[in-house]
Protein backbone atom coordinates (compact mmCIF):
# COMPACT_ATOMS: atom_id res chain seq x y z
CA UNK A 1 0.00 0.00 0.00
CA UNK A 2 2.86 2.41 0.69
CA UNK A 3 4.23 1.84 -2.79
CA UNK A 4 0.84 2.56 -4.29
CA UNK A 5 0.58 5.80 -2.35
CA UNK A 6 4.02 6.94 -3.46
CA UNK A 7 3.34 6.06 -7.07
CA UNK A 8 0.04 7.89 -6.98
CA UNK A 9 1.64 11.04 -5.58
CA UNK A 10 4.22 11.05 -8.36
CA UNK A 11 1.45 10.97 -10.93
CA UNK A 12 -0.67 13.65 -9.28
CA UNK A 13 1.86 16.33 -8.35
CA UNK A 14 4.36 18.54 -10.15
CA UNK A 15 7.87 18.05 -8.81
CA UNK A 16 10.54 20.72 -8.63
CA UNK A 17 12.78 19.00 -11.17
CA UNK A 18 10.08 17.55 -13.40
CA UNK A 19 10.21 18.45 -17.13
CA UNK A 20 7.47 20.83 -18.24
CA UNK A 21 6.16 22.80 -21.20
CA UNK A 22 6.19 26.29 -19.66
CA UNK A 23 5.17 29.14 -21.93
CA UNK A 24 7.46 32.14 -22.46
CA UNK A 25 7.43 34.10 -19.23
CA UNK A 26 9.19 37.17 -17.88
CA UNK A 27 10.18 38.25 -14.40
CA UNK A 28 8.13 40.91 -12.64
CA UNK A 29 4.87 39.41 -13.90
CA UNK A 30 2.13 37.03 -12.75
CA UNK A 31 2.03 33.40 -13.85
CA UNK A 32 -0.93 31.02 -13.63
CA UNK A 33 0.18 27.42 -13.05
CA UNK A 34 -0.78 24.91 -15.74
CA UNK A 35 -0.79 21.13 -15.70
CA UNK A 36 2.75 19.76 -15.71
CA UNK A 37 4.47 22.94 -14.51
CA UNK A 38 7.30 22.90 -11.99
CA UNK A 39 9.03 25.75 -10.17
CA UNK A 40 12.35 24.92 -11.86
CA UNK A 41 10.87 25.19 -15.35
CA UNK A 42 9.04 28.41 -14.49
CA UNK A 43 12.31 29.85 -13.12
CA UNK A 44 14.20 28.88 -16.28
CA UNK A 45 11.60 30.57 -18.49
CA UNK A 46 11.53 33.75 -16.37
CA UNK A 47 15.17 34.12 -15.29
CA UNK A 48 17.22 31.79 -17.46
CA UNK A 49 18.37 29.63 -14.53
CA UNK A 50 16.95 26.86 -12.36
CA UNK A 51 16.98 28.73 -9.02
CA UNK A 52 13.34 28.21 -8.07
CA UNK A 53 13.78 29.44 -4.50
CA UNK A 54 13.14 33.12 -5.26
CA UNK A 55 9.71 32.18 -6.65
CA UNK A 56 8.94 29.82 -3.77
CA UNK A 57 9.89 32.37 -1.09
CA UNK A 58 7.65 34.97 -2.69
CA UNK A 59 4.68 32.60 -2.98
CA UNK A 60 4.73 30.52 0.19
CA UNK A 61 1.04 31.23 0.83
CA UNK A 62 0.19 29.90 -2.65
CA UNK A 63 2.64 27.00 -2.93
CA UNK A 64 2.75 25.90 0.71
CA UNK A 65 5.63 24.33 2.58
CA UNK A 66 6.48 21.81 -0.15
CA UNK A 67 7.92 23.39 -3.34
CA UNK A 68 7.56 20.04 -5.10
CA UNK A 69 3.79 20.43 -5.31
CA UNK A 70 2.07 22.98 -7.52
CA UNK A 71 -1.68 23.32 -7.87
CA UNK A 72 -3.06 23.90 -11.34
CA UNK A 73 -4.67 27.36 -11.45
CA UNK A 74 -2.55 28.94 -8.72
CA UNK A 75 -1.38 32.47 -9.61
CA UNK A 76 2.27 33.11 -8.74
CA UNK A 77 4.07 36.46 -8.40
CA UNK A 78 7.38 36.25 -10.27
CA UNK A 79 9.78 38.61 -8.44
CA UNK A 80 11.33 41.50 -10.35
CA UNK A 81 15.08 41.49 -10.85
CA UNK A 82 15.48 44.04 -8.08
CA UNK A 83 13.60 41.75 -5.67
CA UNK A 84 10.33 43.66 -5.59
CA UNK A 85 7.02 42.01 -6.47
CA UNK A 86 4.69 42.91 -9.33
CA UNK A 87 1.47 44.74 -8.54
CA UNK A 88 -1.92 43.17 -9.30
CA UNK A 89 -3.09 45.15 -12.34
CA UNK A 90 -5.00 44.48 -15.50
CA UNK A 91 -7.61 42.36 -13.76
CA UNK A 92 -5.12 39.85 -12.40
CA UNK A 93 -6.31 38.17 -9.20
CA UNK A 94 -4.00 36.44 -6.74
CA UNK A 95 -6.65 35.16 -4.35
CA UNK A 96 -5.73 31.52 -3.77
CA UNK A 97 -9.20 30.02 -3.99
CA UNK A 98 -11.28 32.51 -6.01
CA UNK A 99 -12.28 30.99 -9.33
CA UNK A 100 -9.76 28.17 -9.07
CA UNK A 101 -10.09 24.42 -8.79
CA UNK A 102 -10.87 22.91 -5.41
CA UNK A 103 -9.58 19.36 -5.40
CA UNK A 104 -11.12 16.45 -3.50
CA UNK A 105 -9.88 12.86 -3.37
CA UNK A 106 -12.06 9.83 -2.70
CA UNK A 107 -11.97 6.16 -3.69
CA UNK A 108 -13.97 3.47 -5.45
CA UNK A 109 -15.72 0.56 -3.83
CA UNK A 110 -17.72 2.34 -1.13
CA UNK A 111 -21.17 1.73 -2.54
CA UNK A 112 -23.61 3.45 -2.75
CA UNK A 113 -21.62 6.44 -1.54
CA UNK A 114 -18.49 6.75 -3.70
CA UNK A 115 -17.68 4.82 -6.85
CA UNK A 116 -17.01 5.92 -10.42
CA UNK A 117 -19.39 3.28 -11.77
CA UNK A 118 -22.36 4.78 -9.91
CA UNK A 119 -24.74 7.44 -11.11
CA UNK A 120 -23.02 10.79 -10.45
CA UNK A 121 -20.21 8.78 -8.84
CA UNK A 122 -22.20 8.03 -5.71
CA UNK A 123 -24.41 9.80 -3.16
CA UNK A 124 -21.64 11.40 -1.08
CA UNK A 125 -19.75 12.50 -4.19
CA UNK A 126 -22.85 14.27 -5.47
CA UNK A 127 -23.49 15.88 -2.07
CA UNK A 128 -19.93 17.25 -1.94
CA UNK A 129 -20.09 18.51 -5.52
CA UNK A 130 -23.47 20.19 -5.00
CA UNK A 131 -22.55 21.71 -1.62
CA UNK A 132 -19.51 23.40 -3.12
CA UNK A 133 -21.55 24.67 -6.08
CA UNK A 134 -24.26 26.12 -3.84
CA UNK A 135 -21.69 27.89 -1.66
CA UNK A 136 -19.22 29.03 -4.35
CA UNK A 137 -20.63 28.55 -7.88
CA UNK A 138 -17.56 30.16 -9.52
CA UNK A 139 -15.17 27.57 -8.16
CA UNK A 140 -14.23 24.56 -10.25
CA UNK A 141 -14.61 21.34 -8.26
CA UNK A 142 -12.21 18.53 -9.13
CA UNK A 143 -12.87 15.05 -7.72
CA UNK A 144 -10.22 12.36 -8.19
CA UNK A 145 -10.53 8.67 -7.25
CA UNK A 146 -7.42 7.16 -5.64
CA UNK A 147 -8.12 3.62 -4.44
CA UNK A 148 -5.97 3.68 -1.33
CA UNK A 149 -7.90 5.17 1.57
CA UNK A 150 -4.92 5.18 3.92
CA UNK A 151 -2.82 7.14 1.43
CA UNK A 152 -5.37 9.97 1.51
CA UNK A 153 -4.63 10.75 5.16
CA UNK A 154 -1.03 9.56 5.38
CA UNK A 155 0.37 11.09 2.19
CA UNK A 156 -1.90 13.00 -0.17
CA UNK A 157 -3.52 15.51 2.21
CA UNK A 158 -0.40 16.13 4.34
CA UNK A 159 1.54 16.94 1.17
CA UNK A 160 -1.36 19.08 -0.08
CA UNK A 161 -1.77 17.14 -3.30
CA UNK A 162 -5.52 17.65 -2.69
CA UNK A 163 -7.55 20.07 -0.63
CA UNK A 164 -9.70 17.43 1.06
CA UNK A 165 -10.78 13.80 1.18
CA UNK A 166 -14.18 12.22 1.73
CA UNK A 167 -15.99 10.47 3.34
CA UNK A 168 -14.48 10.13 6.81
CA UNK A 169 -15.74 9.89 10.38
CA UNK A 170 -14.21 12.25 12.90
CA UNK A 171 -13.03 10.43 16.05
CA UNK A 172 -14.29 11.54 19.45
CA UNK A 173 -11.40 13.92 20.07
CA UNK A 174 -13.14 15.70 22.95
CA UNK A 175 -15.42 12.96 24.29
CA UNK A 176 -13.36 9.74 24.31
CA UNK A 177 -11.43 9.06 27.51
CA UNK A 178 -8.66 7.34 25.58
CA UNK A 179 -7.59 7.72 21.97
CA UNK A 180 -5.64 5.21 19.88
CA UNK A 181 -2.54 6.31 18.01
CA UNK A 182 -4.57 6.53 14.78
CA UNK A 183 -7.25 8.63 16.45
CA UNK A 184 -4.69 10.98 18.00
CA UNK A 185 -3.12 11.45 14.57
CA UNK A 186 -6.52 12.34 13.09
CA UNK A 187 -7.39 14.72 15.93
CA UNK A 188 -4.03 16.50 15.80
CA UNK A 189 -3.74 16.87 12.03
CA UNK A 190 -7.20 17.13 10.48
CA UNK A 191 -10.26 19.36 10.44
CA UNK A 192 -13.70 18.13 9.44
CA UNK A 193 -16.79 19.53 7.77
CA UNK A 194 -20.29 19.24 9.14
CA UNK A 195 -21.83 15.79 8.53
CA UNK A 196 -22.99 15.11 4.99
CA UNK A 197 -24.81 11.91 5.80
CA UNK A 198 -25.20 9.39 8.62
CA UNK A 199 -24.64 5.68 8.19
CA UNK A 200 -25.52 2.67 10.34
CA UNK A 201 -22.35 0.68 10.99
CA UNK A 202 -23.19 -2.91 11.85
CA UNK A 203 -21.90 -6.48 11.79
CA UNK A 204 -22.48 -9.21 9.22
CA UNK A 205 -22.11 -12.88 10.16
CA UNK A 206 -22.45 -16.20 8.42
CA UNK A 207 -25.92 -17.65 8.93
CA UNK A 208 -25.93 -20.23 11.74
CA UNK A 209 -22.61 -19.10 13.19
CA UNK A 210 -24.22 -17.68 16.32
CA UNK A 211 -22.59 -14.27 15.84
CA UNK A 212 -25.70 -12.99 14.06
CA UNK A 213 -27.62 -13.29 17.35
CA UNK A 214 -25.13 -11.83 19.86
CA UNK A 215 -26.80 -9.08 21.91
CA UNK A 216 -23.88 -7.46 23.78
CA UNK A 217 -20.51 -6.02 22.83
CA UNK A 218 -18.84 -8.37 25.30
CA UNK A 219 -20.24 -11.27 23.32
CA UNK A 220 -17.88 -10.34 20.46
CA UNK A 221 -14.71 -10.59 22.54
CA UNK A 222 -12.30 -13.01 20.89
CA UNK A 223 -14.01 -12.70 17.49
CA UNK A 224 -12.15 -12.30 14.22
CA UNK A 225 -13.55 -9.07 12.77
CA UNK A 226 -12.92 -7.92 9.20
CA UNK A 227 -12.85 -4.21 8.36
CA UNK A 228 -11.36 -3.03 5.02
CA UNK A 229 -8.01 -1.26 5.25
CA UNK A 230 -8.27 2.51 5.56
CA UNK A 231 -11.80 2.42 6.99
CA UNK A 232 -12.30 4.21 10.30
CA UNK A 233 -12.32 1.96 13.37
CA UNK A 234 -13.38 4.64 15.85
CA UNK A 235 -16.77 3.00 16.48
CA UNK A 236 -15.03 -0.30 17.26
CA UNK A 237 -12.56 1.40 19.58
CA UNK A 238 -15.37 3.15 21.48
CA UNK A 239 -16.88 -0.22 22.50
CA UNK A 240 -13.57 -1.99 23.15
CA UNK A 241 -13.51 -4.11 20.00
CA UNK A 242 -9.87 -3.69 19.09
CA UNK A 243 -6.85 -5.99 19.57
CA UNK A 244 -6.13 -7.75 21.84
CA UNK A 245 -9.84 -8.07 22.71
CA UNK A 246 -10.51 -9.18 19.13
CA UNK A 247 -8.51 -10.05 16.01
CA UNK A 248 -8.78 -7.33 13.36
CA UNK A 249 -8.34 -8.37 9.72
CA UNK A 250 -7.98 -5.56 7.15
CA UNK A 251 -8.00 -6.66 3.48
CA UNK A 252 -8.10 -4.16 0.64
CA UNK A 253 -11.80 -4.36 -0.24
CA UNK A 254 -15.25 -4.91 1.23
CA UNK A 255 -15.77 -7.86 -1.10
CA UNK A 256 -12.62 -9.49 0.26
CA UNK A 257 -14.06 -9.30 3.79
CA UNK A 258 -17.18 -11.22 2.77
CA UNK A 259 -15.14 -13.79 0.87
CA UNK A 260 -13.05 -14.38 4.02
CA UNK A 261 -16.29 -14.71 6.00
CA UNK A 262 -17.58 -17.45 3.70
CA UNK A 263 -14.25 -19.28 3.92
CA UNK A 264 -14.47 -19.29 7.71
CA UNK A 265 -11.37 -17.14 8.08
CA UNK A 266 -13.22 -14.34 9.89
CA UNK A 267 -16.29 -14.37 12.13
CA UNK A 268 -17.76 -10.95 11.36
CA UNK A 269 -17.60 -8.17 8.80
CA UNK A 270 -17.86 -4.68 10.32
CA UNK A 271 -19.43 -2.48 7.65
CA UNK A 272 -22.24 -0.01 7.18
CA UNK A 273 -25.52 -1.71 6.42
CA UNK A 274 -26.14 -0.33 2.92
CA UNK A 275 -22.65 -1.20 1.71
CA UNK A 276 -22.90 -4.64 3.29
CA UNK A 277 -26.22 -5.40 1.63
CA UNK A 278 -24.82 -4.30 -1.72
CA UNK A 279 -21.80 -6.60 -1.40
CA UNK A 280 -24.05 -9.48 -0.34
CA UNK A 281 -26.05 -9.06 -3.53
CA UNK A 282 -22.92 -8.76 -5.64
CA UNK A 283 -21.60 -12.07 -4.28
CA UNK A 284 -24.93 -13.87 -4.17
CA UNK A 285 -24.90 -14.15 -0.38
CA UNK A 286 -28.36 -12.78 0.35
CA UNK A 287 -29.38 -15.83 2.42
CA UNK A 288 -25.93 -16.98 3.53
CA UNK A 289 -24.95 -13.84 5.44
CA UNK A 290 -27.12 -12.07 8.04
CA UNK A 291 -26.72 -8.69 9.67
CA UNK A 292 -26.78 -8.69 13.46
CA UNK A 293 -29.89 -6.63 14.39
CA UNK A 294 -28.76 -5.89 17.95
CA UNK A 295 -25.30 -4.34 17.63
CA UNK A 296 -24.75 -1.23 15.55
CA UNK A 297 -23.71 2.43 15.78
CA UNK A 298 -24.64 5.63 13.96
CA UNK A 299 -21.69 7.31 12.27
CA UNK A 300 -21.58 10.67 10.44
CA UNK A 301 -19.71 10.94 7.13
CA UNK A 302 -17.69 14.12 6.72
CA UNK A 303 -15.06 15.78 4.56
CA UNK A 304 -11.53 15.82 6.03
CA UNK A 305 -9.04 18.69 5.55
CA UNK A 306 -5.41 18.80 6.67
CA UNK A 307 -4.59 21.58 9.14
CA UNK A 308 -1.46 22.60 7.19
CA UNK A 309 -3.52 23.51 4.13
CA UNK A 310 -3.91 27.32 4.36
CA UNK A 311 -7.30 27.10 2.62
CA UNK A 312 -8.85 24.51 4.95
CA UNK A 313 -10.86 26.82 7.18
CA UNK A 314 -12.20 28.78 4.21
CA UNK A 315 -13.21 25.62 2.39
CA UNK A 316 -14.82 24.12 5.49
CA UNK A 317 -16.88 27.28 5.89
CA UNK A 318 -17.94 27.08 2.26
CA UNK A 319 -18.90 23.42 2.23
CA UNK A 320 -20.76 23.80 5.54
CA UNK A 321 -22.67 26.72 4.05
CA UNK A 322 -23.50 24.59 1.02
CA UNK A 323 -24.70 21.70 3.19
CA UNK A 324 -26.96 24.04 5.17
CA UNK A 325 -28.34 25.46 1.92
CA UNK A 326 -29.17 21.99 0.60
CA UNK A 327 -30.84 20.91 3.83
CA UNK A 328 -32.97 24.04 3.96
CA UNK A 329 -34.02 23.88 0.30
CA UNK A 330 -34.76 20.14 0.30
CA UNK A 331 -32.05 19.46 -2.29
CA UNK A 332 -30.15 17.24 0.14
CA UNK A 333 -33.15 14.92 0.54
CA UNK A 334 -33.70 14.87 -3.22
CA UNK A 335 -30.10 13.83 -3.94
CA UNK A 336 -30.11 11.11 -1.28
CA UNK A 337 -33.51 9.74 -2.29
CA UNK A 338 -32.63 9.67 -5.98
CA UNK A 339 -29.28 8.00 -5.25
CA UNK A 340 -30.84 5.28 -3.15
CA UNK A 341 -33.67 4.69 -5.64
CA UNK A 342 -31.19 4.45 -8.51
CA UNK A 343 -29.20 1.82 -6.65
CA UNK A 344 -32.36 -0.13 -5.83
CA UNK A 345 -33.29 -0.21 -9.52
CA UNK A 346 -29.79 -1.32 -10.52
CA UNK A 347 -29.90 -4.17 -8.05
Amino acid sequence: MKFFAAATLILLTAFVHAPSEVQAQEACEFYRVKKGDSLVEIAKAAYGDDDYRRIWRSNRSEVGRNPNILRVGRVLRLPCLDGTLPEATGGVTITATDGEAVSFVTANGYLPYTDESLSRQGIITELVRTAMFRASPKKNVEIVFVNDWAAHMETLLPRQAFDASFPWTRPGCETQSELTQTERYACENFLYSDPLYEIVDGFFAKSGSGFEAVISWDGLNGARICRPEGYSTSHLEEVGLMPPAISLITPDTTHACFELLMKGQVDLVALDTRSGERVKRDLGLTFDVIENPHLFSIQPLQVAFHKDNPNSETLISEINRGIANMLQSGEWASIVTEGLQTQALVN
